[in-house]
């Protein structure tokens, strides 16, 4: 046997190379405040300073001769050209309304500027869509009437961000008078202390309109830790919405406490130009553009301006899963409490679960890169649900197969009581390095294969409490799910991997502390049987000499299930292959599991990435590999399954 000498400075490398594998897996995401106000951006890289008009408005103003007037006294300009536009409505006023508007707000006080950027909104609106011409074989168009005002006029996308920008800047006005609550009226002051109130329309949530929290304006914030900001461009303010979790209780315990979701809030203007200085009432409406990507606005299809990544990356930063990983291997009954299958927003109907299950040291905040990209196609989205289960890594993946099982039969009983939907049929799991051995073990019918790894005489002759035998027929004794029909292993070791029974391995799994439960059936177990038995961690499960993981390797696929792979290759000189190097080898690997652990014979695909084992399912490649297996699923099992249910 040939011993493998580590000298002391490399041996406290891999030390904190084990400290690193979590945070290595999972990038901390979160958001921090941006800088400046970021809502009119494009409009200032376009029209210049924001205390300056655009030369397009002061020609404008210069036609009706306000151009001195409005240097002297900008209300009094306003009042004329308002007056003016109401008596003969045209292009070029109604935007030099709508920027001058804007401009007066940016310099009054609170409840003043309040009433210009509603204005400011509502001369925008009424530039884009009072009598405006369908383009020539187009079915999208906004072009107001006019020689000179088109699609092509910059201030088209202006007037966008105009309306765009003042209506969030009411909506922030409505946050400072009082939290912005979309369950209650919404109220705006106005200089004559009458105020204008905003009635709140929900389009397309699942989540009930007594469900939400409040609001914040996605534009505050910059997504950090995800690399790709998915982002419609229309009309409409992006806002970050939150569910309240006190009240009402859920009618299921597996949503994360004050999960976010993206909102897309819009008004419309009713009513002529004379109206919008006189009304004091109106409807804001909020829309879930993960449902409705587009509105119908005076005949027209309107995108609607949306921001899919920053709620999520608001709600990950605020979430207790960024210790999950640590806690997970170290003191699994720590997490007791944190167990499960969590669901980002209500089960729906129709749509078939996408189960993700992370791997060691680590948790779901793993995938949110890889979520963060799928949930953007609309394709995917309207056809499937995605899941994440979340679970403590240090006992093993015997253990966490286990309680996964239970968490889906509680889950299924409670979403599908009578067993109608056909999408739960469906399942396709996803799972990362040591999540990719737990989701095979769903496809797995056990026998007493498992169980005699541990014991020479079979269960039901072993003289045990109920308790004890209640825990090791659940983790030994199981047979697969039939729900699960296709898997997706993303550089997972069905062969094991040297790290485990290395001297770092093993240093990591001493301080693993395993479940109380799991280590009362461990100590029944060693008084019946005379060679003993130690409980292993997930650190031994991994050794290639694992039993239990050459009896599971050796497990035939059901015929019924689809199996793909996705295998990281890491390039031979990074830092992990090196530190990796005296126990893998120079064999091709991701650093961490080799091909020849990571490969098998009977994938219906296989793909290999140029990425370590930490980053594998974060490349770019592997998100669009995923994307092909799941509308490859859908081509096979969609036309077997009855719509999705509609949201309201």
């Amino acid at each position: 046997m040939t011993c493998v000498r580590w000298p002391a400075h490399r041996l406290l490398v891999w030390l904190l190379l084990f400290a690193a594998v979590g945070s290595s897996g999972c990038a901390q995401i979160w958001v921090r405040r941006a800088e400046g106000h970021r809502l009119f951006g494009a409009f200032e890289a376009s029209l210049g300073a924001s205390d300056m008009l655009s030369s397009r408005t002061l020609q404008t103003l210069r036609q009706l001769d306000l151009e001195a007037a409005c240097a002297e006294n900008p209300r009094e300009c306003f009042l004329r050209l308002q007056a003016e536009t109401e008596r003969a409505p045209q292009p070029d006023r109604l935007f030099a309304l709508a920027e001058l508007s804007h401009w007066l707000g940016e310099q009054a006080g609170e409840a003043d500027a309040c009433v210009f950027y509603y204005l400011c909104a509502g001369y925008a609106y009424h530039y884009l869509f009072d009598n405006q011409p369908a383009m020539a074989g187009t079915s999208f168009s906004l072009a107001p009437a006019g020689t000179d005002a088109t699609p092509f006029d910059p201030r088209f996308r202006l007037a966008c961000d105009l309306y765009n920008a003042a209506l969030a800047k009411c909506i922030r006005t409505a946050q400072q008078a009082g939290r912005l609550d979309p369950r209650e009226r919404l109220h705006l002051p106005t200089p004559d202390g009458q105020g204008f109130s905003l009635t709140v329309q929900h389009h397309g949530f699942a989540w009930g309109p007594e469900e939400f929290g409040p609001l914040l304006l996605a534009s505050d914030y910059e997504a950090v830790g995800l690399a790709n900001r998915h982002r419609q461009y229309g009309l409409g303010v992006p806002l970050i919405g939150s569910r309240v979790s006190a009240r009402p209780a859920a009618r299921h315990a597996f949503y994360p406490d004050a999960v976010s979701f993206p909102v897309s809030a819009f008004f419309r203007f009713e009513g002529g130009l004379a109206d919008l200085h006189r009304r004091r009432a109106g409807v804001l409406e909020l829309y879930n553009p993960l449902h409705k990507a587009a509105i119908e606005v005076c005949g027209r299809t309107v995108p609607l301006e949306s921001d899919l990544t920053t709620p999520l990356a608001y709600f990950l930063g605020n979430t207790d899963l960024q210790s999950a990983d640590f806690l997970g291997f170290l003191k699994p009954d720590s997490l007791a409490a944190q167990t499960g299958i969590y669901l980002l927003e209500p089960y729906q109907p129709g749509k078939i679960p996408v189960l993700m299950v992370h791997g060691l040291l680590s948790s779901p905040l793993t995938w949110a890169p890889m979520f963060n990209d799928l949930r953007a196609d609309p394709e995917l989205r309207d056809r499937y649900q995605f899941w994440f289960y979340l679970y403590p890594t240090g006992p093993g993946y015997l253990q966490a197969a286990a309680d996964l099982r239970h968490a889906l039969h509680t889950l299924r009983a409670e979403l599908d009581p009578r067993g109608t939907d056909l999408a739960l049929e469906q399942m396709v799991m996803v799972g990362h390095s040591m999540g990719g051995l737990v989701s095979r073990l769903l496809t797995t019918d056990s026998g007493d294969d498992f169980f005699r790894l541990v014991s020479k005489r079979p269960l039901d002759k072993l003289p045990v409490d109920q308790t004890v035998r209640n825990e090791l027929e659940q983790v030994f004794y199981f047979a697969r799910e039939p729900e699960v029909r296709r898997v997706v292993f993303i550089g997972t070791p069905h062969r094991g991997s040297l790290l485990g029974p290395s001297l770092p391995g093993r240093l990591a799994a001493h301080f693993v502390e395993l479940p109380r439960d799991l280590m009362k059936s461990a100590q029944e177990l060693m008084k019946l049987n005379p060679d003993g038995w130690t409980p292993p961690t997930s650190v031994d499960l991994l050794s290639p000499n694992s039993s239990a993981l050459q009896l599971l390797s050796a497990r035939e696929r059901p015929a019924d299930v689809r199996f793909h792979s996705i295998i990281g290759k890491a390039a031979p000189r990074t830092v992990l292959r090196e530190l990796t190097r005296p126990i893998v080898g120079n064999e091709a690997s991701d650093g961490v599991v080799p091909y020849t652990s990571s490969h098998l014979a009977d994938v219906d695909s296989e793909l290999i990435v140029s990425a370590d084992h930490f980053t594998v399912h974060h490349h770019p490649l592997a998100v669009r590999e995923v994307r092909r297996i799941l509308l490859e699923h859908w081509q096979d099992v969609g036309g077997q399954l009855a719509p999705a249910a509609p949201l309201p």
